[in-house]
Order: C-alpha cells, then structure tokens, then sequence
C-alpha cells in the first residue's frame, strides 16, 4: 500500500493549522488511492474477456448459420449492411452486459454500481449503433470487405467505450488516467484489427467471414483490457512513489480545500495580531 514516507517532503509548517492542512490533505490522497493491479485482477480480466468472446463466438455462429447463404450469395451490400449493423448492436451490447456483470460479480469492491453500468452500455450502445448506422450507408469503396471493416470499428469502439465507462464509475477521481490507459489498448486493438484487415484479400472474403467477425471481438476483449490494466499498474507505482498528477479532485474536495485555506489564513492572521 502507499508509503507516507515516500512523499518528498513539502517544507516545514509554519503553524499548526498549516500542519493539520497537509495532513489532511494526506488523509484525503490516502482513502483516495488508485486501485491496485495486481497479477490476478489483470489475468482474472483477461479470462473474463475470454469468456464473453466464446459466448459471443457461439451466438454469431448460430446467426451465421442461418443467413450465412445470404452473405454468401449476395453481390451487392444493399441486403447485408442493416443485418450487420444490428448484429453489432445486439452481440456487443450483451457482451458489454455481461462483462460488467463479470466485473461485479468478481470485483464488486471496485465495480459496485451494476444498475448505472448496465444502464450507460445500453445508453453508449444504441448512440454507437447510431452513428455507425449512417457510416454504412457511406459509399466507401471495397465492398463487403468495407463493410466488415466498419463492423469491427463498431466492435472496438463500443468496447471502448464500455471500458472507459466502466472506469468512470469505479474511480471518478481517476477518469483522467484510465482514459489514458484504455485508449493505449484501444489504439493497439485497433492496429491489429487493421493489420488482420490488410492482409485478407477481397476475393477471399467470402471464406474469412467468420474470422472477420471474431478477430476484433478477441483483440478487444484481450488486448485493450491488458493495455488499460498494464498502465493502471504503472500508474499505480508512480502513487507508491508518491505521484499522482492525474487526480481529479472532485467539486466538494475544492470547497473544503477553499475553505481550509481560509482557516489557515484566519488562524495566521490571529496569530501575528497576538505577537504584535
């Protein structure tokens, strides 16, 4: 835990108001400390996102098997595009679902409000589907191929998305440096995805369907969890060693700060007058 001697010393008080200032501000840095990530939270998360990715592999497999002959058969993307956009909808808005309440059935400490969590992926979920309803109708060119490429930004951005929110609500004070944690794992996610993307060829779509479909699910689930967990543990260590300059402090933190120094000012003021 968090070493009160690691913190380099500020200067000497000049009043014991001063000193009762900083140790109250010690206090309020302490019982706000970062959460901790530790070897079985950052492989637990992973195994978690393991688990969704088969529960949804298993869903799009059923999907598939009963309009894959439409896909296969189709030469135009008019019939196919509104099918994929609800299957990014539905899927990954399930899969966000139950990955929070993964997270709160394992990490409820952390992850404690379900209602508002399941509530702000359905909310992200249905904006998300909305402005990638009007990136489909776009004529980009590529095709089909083009059409699954938006389908996986959908996914990871959803994902995203969720993540970031998932945060925000464990630890609001800290939103600053998960934001920049998920958004490592995001961009990593992404280059992946693309890279995947690349290297399929248009004439061979029609055989990578499947694969197309679950590649970002996996990256997303997997490698923007271990980017955003790998940079809350170095986050972490740098408040060990007495840092921590992505605190956000919340409106009543202000207020009594404001107010506190007032005191301080009063107290020293009290002061001078008595020595006079």
């Amino acid at each position: 835990m968090f070493d009160p001697a690691s913190i380099p010393p500020i200067g000497t008080p000049t009043s014991p108001a001063t000193a009762k200032g900083k140790k109250s501000s010690l206090d309020a840095m302490l019982h706000n400390a970062p959460a901790e990530t530790t070897l079985g939270i950052f492989f637990g998360k992973i195994l978690m996102g393991l688990i969704i990715w088969g529960c949804i592999s298993a869903l799009l497999f059923a999907v598939l098997s009963v309009v894959g002959g439409m896909i296969d058969t189709s030469g135009t993307t008019t019939a196919l595009w509104p099918l994929l956009a609800l299957i990014g909808f539905v899927a990954w808005m399930l899969g966000n679902m139950w990955l929070a309440l993964l997270y709160n059935l394992f990490f409820s400490k952390r992850y404690y409000s379900l209602q508002q969590m399941l509530g702000l992926i359905f909310t992200s979920s249905i904006l998300i589907a909305v402005i990638c309803f009007f990136l489909y109708l776009l004529p980009f060119p590529g095709g089909i191929t083009t059409l699954f490429t938006i389908l996986g930004v959908q996914i990871l951005f959803s994902f995203f998305i969720t993540a970031n929110l998932l945060e925000f609500l464990a630890q609001p004070n800290y939103s600053a440096s998960s934001l920049l944690g998920t958004t490592f794992g995001f961009i990593l996610s992404m280059v992946i995805f693309m890279s995947f993307t690349l290297s399929i060829q248009s004439d061979e779509i029609n055989n990578q369907i499947f694969k197309f479909m679950l590649v970002p699910t996996i990256v997303g689930y997997t490698v923007l969890i271990a980017g955003s967990e790998a940079w809350n543990a170095i986050y972490y260590k740098l408040f060990q060693r007495g840092n921590n300059p992505f605190y956000l402090k919340s409106p009543s933190e202000l207020s009594k700060e404001e107010l506190l120094a007032e005191q301080i000012k009063e107290k020293e003021k009290e002061e001078v007058n008595v020595d006079m």
